[in-house]
């Protein structure tokens, strides 16, 4: 249930709560119908007492001796066919009794009211004394049982019946509540590195749902400020670092030109300019994510045969392995034409090759295929060797992220992948890691046709 909509939730809610409310309000109803109706019958039997002790008092005829028994004449026709009546005298002799009773008492309580039993009849008895005489007079309780049962049987159906009408009211006044929620989900959606000054529409009403907007609205303004704050930061940093970085490389390698230096000096200052140009290739890096986060990543993009550039890049490939033994296999169609910044696409397919490079044991191989797939071309680059661990593959695309089995004598920062997906979707395209196991490790790209 946890995973159910909420407007789902609403209407489940609402039909459990009109559900259990018809069953309390059963539970109160059906005692309180019974002991009305019973209290209800209880008055008529004091009338019908009432009107006989009258008749016996006023008519004329009437028994003189109160020890004579009665006849039916003078019993109300009404108790002679809805009543079960027992008469009794001073002593306690029987002076009418409804036809075929002989049951000589309901009951042995003196007065008032009681429940009774006559066979399988249940019976509401009223005992009344006006001396000489004692009367009880019975009426039927099992038409109030039936209507106990019907009323019940009513509930039985109802309740489900109501439950589901409340249900289908609760789902749709739950969406209909939940409209302004649902308007500012689609707004948020929109709102990326791209459009980073979208806000969610602010509801026309003052209630919890815009003040929400307004405390979320407030939250993109300072995620914008930070983000932009962090953007500046990390391009300043970077331009600011490109000049000591260079005027170092160029002392380096006056340095290193130096007659008067040793073999060992001279091995010194290598390595320096090594360590200078891996610097210099970082912050390139940092310059060029800083543009694309920032928006200012600029394409010059033309008309460029792919097949030619991935020719290219495999001359570079084997350069890169020709100590190692790999083995290289290609499937490239001819002239296969894409509009690209080919400086930004080179620069992606660099990074996918030199990993493939770096991560290929000896006698490994690599494998450069391209396909045409409706309007977009295809390329899969996939190496041999120890795969990419299965908690890694979902960070691999994050920046300065390497998965664990990537060894420190294996250079690199963590951006090279990070940098080609983004050099690739920029251009409408997609890089995603489609296999890595004891087979292959396997990437795959995709571009746009022209």
């Amino acid at each position: 249930m946890r995973h159910w909509s909420l407007k789902l939730k609403f209407g489940v809610y609402a039909a459990t709560l009109s559900f259990i409310a018809l069953l309390a309000g059963a539970a109160l109803i059906l005692p309180t119908v019974y002991f009305r109706q019973r209290a209800e019958l209880d008055r008529q039997l004091t009338q019908d007492a009432g009107e006989l002790f009258r008749d016996l008092e006023n008519f004329k005829g009437a028994p003189v001796n109160a020890r004579s028994p009665l006849g039916a004449k003078f019993i109300p026709l009404a108790m002679q066919q809805d009543r079960y009546v027992i008469f009794k005298g001073p002593e306690g002799q029987i002076l009418y009794e409804t036809p075929g009773l002989q049951t000589g008492s309901f009951t042995d309580q003196s007065s008032g009211y009681a429940n009774a039993q006559l066979g399988d009849k249940h019976l509401r008895v009223g005992i009344f004394n006006n001396p000489p005489y004692h009367l009880q007079v019975g009426a039927d309780l099992d038409q109030l049982k039936s209507m106990q049962k019907d009323l019940l049987a009513g509930i039985a159906l109802a309740a489900p019946l109501t439950a589901l009408f409340v249900f289908a009211g609760g789902f749709f006044l739950g969406k209909y509540a939940l409209r302004p929620i649902a308007d500012i989900t689609a707004a948020a959606e929109q709102i990326s590195i791209n459009r980073l000054d979208d806000r969610l529409p602010m509801p026309l009403s003052k209630d919890e749902v815009a003040r929400l907007t307004e405390v979320l609205n407030d939250a993109f303004d300072r995620l914008k400020n930070s983000y932009e704050a962090a953007i500046r930061f990390s391009a300043d940093a970077s331009h600011q670092l490109k000049t000591p970085i260079s005027i170092m490389r160029a002392g380096l390698e006056n340095l290193r030109s130096e007659k008067s230096l040793t073999d060992s000096q001279r091995d010194e200052v290598d390595l320096l300019l090594q360590q200078t140009r891996r610097l210099t290739a970082l912050i390139l890096d940092l310059l060029l994510l800083a543009q694309a986060d920032s928006g200012r990543l600029i394409l010059d993009a033309e008309e460029v045969n792919l097949s030619r550039m991935l020719e290219s890049s495999i001359d570079d490939l084997e350069a890169l392995t020709f100590d190692k033994s790999i083995s290289i296999t290609r499937e490239i169609p001819a002239d296969v034409l894409v509009q690209i910044d080919e400086r930004r696409i080179r620069l992606a397919l660099q990074n996918l090759i030199e990993n493939a490079a770096k991560y290929t044991p000896p006698n490994g191989e690599i494998s450069i295929r391209s396909s045409i797939q409706k309007d977009h071309v295809h390329i899969c680059i996939s190496n041999t060797g120890k795969p990419i661990d299965a908690e890694d593959q979902p960070i691999i695309f994050k920046r300065f992220r390497r998965g664990k089995q990537v060894g420190e004598n294996i250079p690199g920062h963590g951006l090279g992948l990070n940098i080609a997906r983004t050099l690739i979707v920029a251009h409408g395209g997609d890089l995603e890691l489609t296999q890595s196991d004891d087979l292959k490790t396997e990437f795959r790209l995709s571009l746009p046709l022209a």
